[in-house]
């Protein structure tokens, strides 16, 4: 009995990190596309952070933290200083706004690590998976 609840409990956690880890892929896609496609690739061409949802705003976050992405701070049009990519957007004045765009530098070798850390995170949680199943059909 509690051989089979163990079994049980570590498929569910298997498959809960798995979608945690695709959910957060996707978003970070969803947000590049989002990006590239209103043309934020060049600090001239920023998306304002007011524009993003919340979930977009942590996306670009993860991203600012692993160089994809920089949100900066624009003042009437021309561009300021670096934002660190925790930083509050509460209180700030109306004359200058927080913006994101994509590091196009970055993108291709982010691209390459993002796919294998899926494909080998995959290839784990396959292997977990089929380990739990001999248990559980050894039994």
């Amino acid at each position: 009995m509690t051989r089979g609840l163990f079994s049980a409990a570590a498929l569910i956690l298997i498959a809960l990190a798995c979608l945690s880890v695709i959910r957060k892929v996707e978003r970070e896609r969803r947000l590049l596309g989002k990006l590239r496609k209103r043309g934020a690739v060049e600090p001239g061409w920023a998306l304002p952070l007011d524009e993003l949802t919340e979930d977009e705003r942590d996306a670009a976050a993860s991203l600012a933290d692993s160089g994809v992405v920089e949100i900066g701070k624009q003042l009437g049009g021309a561009r300021d200083q670096r934002v660190p990519a925790g930083d509050s957007l509460a209180g700030r004045s109306v004359a200058s706004r927080s913006v994101v765009f994509i590091r196009t530098a970055a993108l291709r070798g982010f691209r390459q690590k993002r796919l294998r850390l899926v494909v080998m995170g995959g290839f784990g949680a396959l292997l977990l998976v089929m380990l739990v199943a001999l248990l559980i059909l050894r039994r």
